[in-house]
C-alpha cells in the first residue's frame, strides 16, 4: 500500500545524489593530459634542446627542502625555448588547480589558457600570464637551476 511513497523518496533520493555529484564533478581538479616529470630532491634540470619539438609542453616538478614547484618547457613556432612556472602571477594561490591540456596550461582559477610572459610585451587582457624561469642554452644542454626556480617562485603572492 506504501510503496508508491517508497518508489517516489528512492527516485528523488537518487537525483539528489545524481545531482550532487554531478556539481562535486565539476569542482574537481581537472588532471593534466602530458606526464609530469619529477626531478630528484634539489636537482637542476638538464635538458637536450634537440629534443624539444615545436609547441610540445613538457612538465616537471623541481623539489627542495620539502617544496614542490610545477614548471614547463616549450619551444615556440620560432625556435625559442621558454622556461616558465605551471602557473599564472595573479592565480599563483590556486596553483594545484592547473593544468595542462592540449599542449597548453589552463588556469584552474579562470579556466582560460595561460600565455607565456615575454619580456618587452604588454599582458593581454583575460589572459593569465606564466612567469618565466631564467635559464641557460646552449646548442646541447638547456639548463634550469634550481635555485631560479625557487627565487622566482618567491616572488609570486604566497
Amino acid at each position: 500500500m506504501f510503496w508508491p511513497a517508497w518508489v517516489l523518496c528512492a527516485i528523488l533520493l537518487l537525483f539528489g545524489a545524481f545531482t550532487f555529484f554531478w556539481e562535486y564533478r565539476a569542482e574537481a581538479p581537472q588532471k593534466s593530459d602530458i606526464p609530469m616529470v619529477a626531478l630528484g630532491e634539489g636537482q637542476d634540470l638538464h635538458l637536450d634542446p634537440s629534443k624539444l619539438s615545436a609547441r610540445e609542453l613538457h612538465l616537471f616538478e623541481a623539489r627542495a627542502a620539502g617544496k614542490k614547484v610545477t614548471f614547463i618547457v616549450q619551444r615556440t613556432p620560432d625556435k625559442i625555448i621558454h622556461v616558465a612556472l605551471a602557473s599564472c602571477k595573479a592565480c599563483y594561490r590556486n596553483r594545484n588547480s592547473h593544468y595542462a591540456r592540449n599542449g597548453e596550461m589552463i588556469c584552474g582559477q579562470c579556466q582560460t589558457a595561460m600565455i607565456l610572459d615575454s619580456k618587452g610585451q604588454k599582458p593581454e587582457p583575460n589572459h593569465c600570464p606564466l612567469p618565466e624561469i631564467p635559464h641557460s642554452e646552449t646548442d646541447r644542454e638547456l639548463k634550469v637551476s634550481i635555485r631560479d626556480i625557487f627565487a622566482q617562485t618567491a616572488t609570486l603572492p604566497q
